[in-house]
């Protein structure tokens, strides 16, 4: 399926509401061209949250890197102010740039590396101005990636091989770039990778064989959240998209329908297809996902309560079905399709009955959903997920405010305010001004202006969501 045939998702919204939402996203978008109010209010939410969450750099999901891909998209999205757009993306981007000359970019991933201002420059790219700029930083990448690898003995963590900062993001960018002898190194070091860590026989057991899912098990000392030693003392497979298995299966499915072919691909495609129809289960609402699957003191997978993850892009059904309908189109297979069609439309049903106090960002709030919701109604037929734009449009509506510097805001827990901050103080967290495109305006605003505009949203390679 081609680009070309994945742009109507606009018709299948009201008229008004689409162009409500159009509204709306350029006028966050021209509010983020001012870098002064940006500054202002990253400084700010900043001091709230007792660390930096966004900088004037070359960070994809929360620097200039991002607004430059967002006005990119903007110039594509808005023929008639194309030139307006156009000249914030270069400016942008040279932002970006010029950052790395005080602080080089020595990590290969997304988040904070090579391939994520790669994938920015590359979307800015509309006439071939930055062709030996990408050259330069393929072969950059390229040489991090042959430094790089898990030391002998030392565990996994989920920037070995995840969506932000691991293979998976960078293979989800190569894959997609022109072919050169060092994109194809890229793309050939990502799959072999990933492709080794699956476990692509039949251990016994099936799909929901422990030693099927081992090779991805986090241990206890390699986790990122504040309390979850003592939720799972033995180690966990992570089950979301940004940091999880969704991930590995996401990029394996993109580079296999980009045309690349690798032995034990397909073969480890169809594998953790299998292993994460399996982790499902008959919720409240439908099908659903954990965020992790736990271990046992045994090293075996271990029963756990069965609480689906919040629907989200970063955890959820959204972001685990989103992948799985990457594979069904990798695989031709129908009966993966059918599954993340039905988790999907249960991922809905959940939502509707799920509080509203969650941030509206790409990662974790309805903008996210709303970006997958698009794939899903455009590229399924769902009649759910069809029925469901206008309604997530409209919720991402509601919290827009042109009285707040940004329209828009990011809201964040408690637990995510470092000790002795503003936010760690606040027992029902804050609501702060986030330029970013992750968690921030810059998110929001094209999550609104992919599905109210006929574009597709090539932007949202850097979620592994598009």
């Amino acid at each position: 399926m081609t680009d070309t045939e994945l742009l109507p998702a606009a018709t299948l919204l009201p008229a008004a509401t689409a162009s409500r939402a159009r509204e709306v996203a350029v006028e966050i978008l021209h509010r983020l061209c001012d870098r002064e109010l940006v500054v202002e209010a990253a400084r700010a939410a900043s001091a709230t949250v007792g660390r930096p969450v966004w900088e004037p750099g070359a960070a994809l999901y929360a620097g200039a890197a991002g607004s430059a891909l967002a006005f990119a998209h903007a110039a594509r999205a808005c023929p008639d102010s194309a030139g307006h757009w156009w000249a914030q993306a270069h400016q942008w981007i040279a932002l970006a740039a010029a950052s790395t000359r005080e602080r080089p970019l020595r990590r290969p991933g997304l988040s904070l590396g090579t391939a994520g201002i790669a994938l920015a420059v590359a979307g800015c790219d509309e006439d071939d101005r930055y062709a030996r700029t990408l050259r330069g930083l393929d072969a950059r990448l390229a040489a991090q990636l042959d430094r790089s690898g898990p030391s002998a003995g030392r565990a996994l963590t989920v920037h070995d091989y995840d969506v932000i900062s691991g293979l998976s993001g960078i293979l989800g960018y190569a894959c997609r770039r022109p072919a050169s002898a060092t994109v194809q190194r890229i793309v050939a070091f990502g799959v072999e990778r990933l492709v080794a860590r699956c476990a692509t026989g039949d251990p016994g057991g099936g799909a929901l064989s422990t030693s099927r899912w081992t090779p991805w098990r986090i241990a206890p000392e390699n986790y990122g959240r504040e309390g979850e030693r003592e939720l799972y003392p033995h180690g966990y497979v992570d089950l979301g998209l940004a940091h999880g298995v969704p991930g590995p299966l996401a990029a394996l499915s993109r580079a296999w329908l980009a045309g690349h072919r690798a032995p034990g691909l397909r073969e480890a495609i169809r594998a953790l297809a299998g292993q994460l129809v399996a982790a499902s289960w008959q919720g409240e609402h439908g099908r659903a996902w954990s965020r992790v699957m736990p271990f046992d003191a045994a090293g075996e997978i271990a029963p756990h309560p069965r609480r689906p993850a919040d629907p989200a892009y970063c955890y959820g059904a959204p972001g685990v079905t989103s992948a799985l309908l990457d594979a069904a189109e990798a695989l031709g297979d129908a009966s993966v399709r059918a599954v993340a069609i039905e988790g999907f439309e249960a991922a809905l049903r959940q939502m509707e009955a799920r509080p509203r106090g969650t941030g509206p960002g790409l990662c974790h709030g309805p903008a996210g959903v709303l970006l997958i919701c698009g794939k899903f109604a455009t590229r399924t037929g769902s009649a759910a997920a069809g029925a469901a734009l206008g309604r997530l449009v409209e919720r991402l509506l509601g919290g827009c405010d042109p009285n707040h510097p940004l329209i828009v805001r990011d809201h964040k827990p408690q637990a995510a305010g470092e000790p002795g901050s503003a936010l760690a103080a606040c027992p029902g967290g804050a609501w702060i001004d986030h330029p970013g495109l992750l968690d921030g305006a810059a998110g929001v605003a094209l999550s609104l202006l992919s599905v109210a505009g006929r574009v597709p949203p090539r932007w949202a390679r850097a979620l592994l969501a598009a």
